[in-house]
C-alpha cells in the first residue's frame, strides 16, 4: 500500500490548530467516492429525521444523550443510548423511512456503497416484518451511483433461538439484499459457543461474517472466534491479544477503523493511539468507517478528515477509499 505523505504525530481529539484551514481538503475528501463498511442502523438515523418524528420529551432526551456522548462515555455504557433511539423509531413505517433517510444522508456525503447492520426486532408484526421494512427503506433509498446492503446482527449472548431465526431470515433474503451476519454488542458478555453452530450454518450457506473484536480488554474468545469463523472483516481491533493480532496479520483480514467512535467510548485516549494507524503504516488493509454517525456526531468524510489531520496524505486517503470497495462483501472477489 502506498503510504506516501504519511507523517505520524500526536493530536489531541477534536482539536484543530487555529492557524490551519482544512476546508479545501475536506471538500476534496467529501467529493471522494467512498464505501461505508461499518455502520449500525440504530446509531445512524439522521438527527433531523429523528427530531421530525420524536415527541418533545424524546427530543430532549436524545439531545442530552448526544451531549453526554460528546464528553465521552465508557464502552459498556454506550449501549444504553440505543434504547433512546429505539423508543423513537418504534414502528415498521418509521424503520423504513429511517433507512431511506440514512441512505439519502450517505449519498449526500458521497458514499457510493454501504453495508448497514441491524439486529432483528419485533415491533408487533414479527422479525420478518422488521427486516422487510429495513430492506424496503434501503430499496427506496437506492439511486444511480449508490448501492446499499444489509448485515443482520447477533451478539455473543444471543439465544440459540434468536440466532436460528436470524440465520434463517438472512438466508431467505440473501437474494434481496442481505449479505452477511454481523457479530456485535458488548463483546465482554456471553459465551458465543452456544450460537456457533448457527454462525457456521450461515457461512456454509454463503453468508459473510463481520466480527466486532478488540473493543474491550475483557474479551476472552478472540482467537477462538478468528480460527473458527475466519471472518471476512473485523471491526475496531483496538484491544487485540498478541495471538489474535498475529492471526489477523497473517490472514490479512481487513480492519474497519472507526476513529471517533474509539475515542468517544474510551477504547483509546486520542486518535493517534488507534492501532489502525500503525497497521496502515505497515501496509495492512484498513477501511475508515463511522460505526454510529448519529451517536458520535460524525460522517464518513469527517473520519477521513481526522485521518488527514493525523498525517495521512490526500493520496493515501484516496487509495484507502478506493481499496475499501475491494473489501465490500457484496462483490464476487470476497
Amino acid at each position: 500500500m502506498n503510504t506516501v505523505g504519511f507523517l505520524f504525530f500526536a493530536l489531541q481529539p477534536f482539536t484543530i490548530a487555529p492557524e490551519r484551514d482544512y476546508s479545501a481538503q475536506f471538500h476534496y475528501l467529501r467529493q471522494l467516492p467512498k464505501a461505508e463498511l461499518h455502520i449500525h442502523l440504530g446509531g445512524a438515523y439522521p438527527l433531523n429525521y429523528l427530531l421530525s418524528i420524536a415527541n418533545p420529551q424524546q427530543s430532549k432526551e436524545l439531545q442530552i444523550a448526544l451531549d453526554e456522548i460528546a464528553k465521552r462515555v465508557a464502552y459498556r455504557d454506550v449501549f444504553r443510548f440505543f434504547q433512546i433511539v429505539s423508543q423513537i423509531v418504534n414502528t415498521e413505517e418509521r424503520i423504513q423511512k429511517g433507512a431511506e433517510a440514512l441512505c439519502a444522508a450517505l449519498q449526500e456525503d458521497r458514499v457510493a456503497y454501504a453495508e448497514i447492520r441491524t439486529g432483528l426486532k419485533n415491533l408487533g408484526e414479527g422479525y420478518e416484518a422488521y427486516l422487510s421494512a429495513v430492506l424496503n427503506g434501503i430499496k427506496q433509498g437506492t439511486a444511480p451511483g449508490f448501492e446499499a446492503y444489509l448485515l443482520l446482527s447477533l451478539q455473543r449472548n444471543s439465544t440459540l433461538e434468536v440466532a436460528k431465526t436470524t440465520v434463517d431470515l438472512a438466508l431467505k433474503y440473501r437474494s434481496h439484499g442481505v449479505i452477511g451476519i454481523d457479530i456485535s454488542g458488548d463483546s465482554s458478555l456471553g459465551q458465543i459457543q452456544q450460537i456457533m453452530p448457527e454462525l457456521l450454518r450461515a457461512k456454509k450457506g454463503g453468508l459473510s461474517i463481520a466480527l466486532h473484536i478488540g473493543e474491550s480488554r475483557d474479551e476472552i474468545d478472540q482467537l477462538y472466534l478468528l480460527e473458527t469463523l475466519h471472518p471476512n472483516r473485523i471491526g475496531h481491533g483496538v484491544h487485540l491479544s498478541a495471538d489474535a493480532k498475529e492471526w489477523i496479520k497473517e490472514h490479512r483480514t481487513p480492519l474497519e477503523v472507526c476513529l471517533t467512535s474509539s475515542v468517544l467510548v474510551e477504547m483509546v485516549d486520542q486518535f493517534d493511539a488507534h492501532p489502525g494507524i500503525e497497521y496502515f503504516q505497515q501496509g495492512y488493509p484498513i477501511a475508515l468507517c463511522t460505526d454510529d454517525p448519529l451517536l458520535f456526531s460524525t460522517t464518513l468524510s469527517q473520519e477521513y478528515l481526522i485521518a488527514y489531520r493525523l498525517g495521512f496524505s490526500v493520496e493515501a486517503l484516496t487509495e484507502i477509499a478506493q481499496n475499501s470497495f475491494k473489501y465490500a462483501l457484496a462483490y464476487p472477489q470476497n
